[in-house]
C-alpha cells in the first residue's frame, strides 16, 4: 500500500504521541482479509512491547485461519472519543498500526507475552497471572504483530 500524506496534516501525531495513544487504549481493532478479499475485523486486548503487539486467542478459528493465510494486518486504536455537539465534531486521538502478524510458537516468548498481557490488564493479580501464563502457554494461541508503520491523528478540543 502506498504511503500518502495525511489530508489533515494539522491533526497528525508524531510517532511518540501515536505510541502513547496506543498504550492508553484498552483495546484495538485488528483488521485482516479473508482469502477471497472479504474484510474482517475483531476487537482485541493487545499489549505493546517495543515494536511488537501481542494478543492471545484460541489456537484455532476463523481469525487464526485468516492470519495463517495472509499475515498482513492493521490495528486501529481510538482514545478519548467524545462528541462535541455544538461543534458538530468528535474529539479523539487515534493510532493506526500496519504490520505483519506471526504466530508465536516458542514457549518462553508465549509465556512472556501472556505475562505482559496479565500485567497490563490485571496488575493486581500478578501472581495468578504468572501461574496462568505458565500453565496455559502450551495450549493458548499467541500472536505478535511486528510494527512496520504507525500513524496517529487527533482532533483535540480547542482551549
Amino acid at each position: 500500500m502506498e504511503n500518502r500524506e495525511m489530508r489533515r496534516a494539522d491533526r497528525a501525531l508524531n510517532r511518540k504521541a501515536a505510541l502513547e495513544t496506543l498504550d492508553r487504549c484498552v483495546f484495538g481493532v485488528l483488521s485482516l482479509c479473508a482469502p477471497d478479499g472479504t474484510p474482517y475485523a475483531v476487537a482485541l486486548n493487545l499489549v505493546r512491547d517495543g515494536d511488537h503487539l501481542y494478543f492471545h486467542c484460541a489456537s484455532e478459528g476463523l481469525k487464526v485461519d485468516f492470519l495463517r493465510q495472509n499475515p498482513k494486518v492493521c490495528v486501529l486504536f481510538v482514545d478519548n472519543a467524545a462528541i462535541d455537539q455544538a461543534g458538530l465534531t468528535t474529539h479523539y486521538a487515534s493510532a493506526l498500526v500496519r504490520g505483519t502478524a506471526r504466530e508465536v510458537v516458542q514457549i518462553e516468548e508465549k509465556r512472556r507475552a501472556l505475562m505482559l498481557l496479565c500485567m497490563r490488564y490485571a496488575p493486581e493479580f500478578a501472581e495468578k497471572g504468572n501461574r496462568c501464563a505458565t500453565e496455559s502457554a502450551d495450549h493458548t494461541g499467541v500472536w505478535c504483530v511486528e510494527l512496520e508503520s504507525i500513524t496517529g491523528k487527533q482532533n483535540a478540543p480547542k482551549a
